[in-house]
């Protein structure tokens, strides 16, 4: 399902029907504030859904074939999903 089915099948639920417009808006603000919130550090949990987590990503030690010799990564984070345990 893409963004555009999504908006759709939200519409058609809905009683009495929203615009599309007004759903997109909805769901582009709701996806802004999650990045906002996930930047802070703060897990991001939605009831039944899950929870977006940021993770830290290691530094990791491997052999670069372009500078022939060991170098280490910059650790990163990673934004993750986990499922709610709920069904």
């Amino acid at each position: 399902m893409n963004k555009k089915e999504l908006i759709r099948a939200i519409s058609r639920e809905l009683n009495p029907p929203m615009s599309q417009d007004k759903i997109t808006l909805i769901l582009d603000k709701a996806v802004e504030i999650t990045k906002r919130t996930l930047a802070t550090g703060e897990p991001v949990k939605w009831a039944g859904f899950g929870s977006f987590v940021l993770k830290d990503v290691p530094p990791r030690y491997y052999y670069s074939t372009k500078q022939k010799k060991y170098t280490t990564s910059k650790g990163s984070k990673r934004i993750t999903f986990v499922p709610s345990r709920a069904k």
